[in-house]
């Protein structure tokens, strides 16, 4: 009966956190996260609550707000450009948007490498989820006969070379 008992917990833990799926869910507040290609954290009942999030070098991080307004969301939270204490705040307002980008992609702030921190300076009043996915980089300026935007999704990023025909 005693062996049975570890079993039964080990089985219970495992199909209770295969159900959640991409949500990454901890008992304690915060913690390190590599993004694969996206997760979803839910916001801590708890104040001072830091997350460290990495993707791979050669991309960068889109945080947007699956439940909750994100522009909102930074009365409780801040979101850094990197993982240092002396990291830049990104700012939803201060984002630039690309010219030929799709106007029904939802509010998203982009980081300029492939880490970021998100600190949760008190708890949200709403249950707010963030989705945290990997992008490429969507540069603005390649010339002045092209444009690029994100036009598909807010993952991905297309451009145009225009030739004065």
């Amino acid at each position: 009966m005693v062996n049975i008992i570890p079993i039964f917990v080990i089985l219970l833990s495992t199909l209770l956190i295969s159900s959640h799926g991409n949500a990454v869910e901890s008992p304690l507040c915060g913690g390190r996260v590599f993004v694969e290609n996206a997760i979803v954290i839910e916001a801590p009942v708890h104040e001072d609550c830091h997350w460290d999030i990495q993707t791979q070098e050669d991309r960068i991080l889109v945080i947007t707000a699956l439940s909750g307004n994100l522009k909102e969301a930074q009365e409780f939270l801040t979101i850094h450009d990197g993982s240092g204490n002396d990291s830049p705040i990104l700012i939803v307002e201060s984002h630039k948007i690309h010219e030929r980008s799709r106007k029904d992609l939802p509010e998203a702030v982009y980081t300029t490498q492939s880490t970021a921190s998100i600190r949760f300076k008190k708890a949200p009043t709403s249950n707010l989820q963030l989705k945290i996915q990997k992008a490429v980089d969507c540069p603005f300026n390649l010339g002045t006969d092209s444009q690029c935007g994100r036009v598909v999704d807010d993952v991905s990023c297309y451009c145009a070379i225009f030739n004065g025909v």
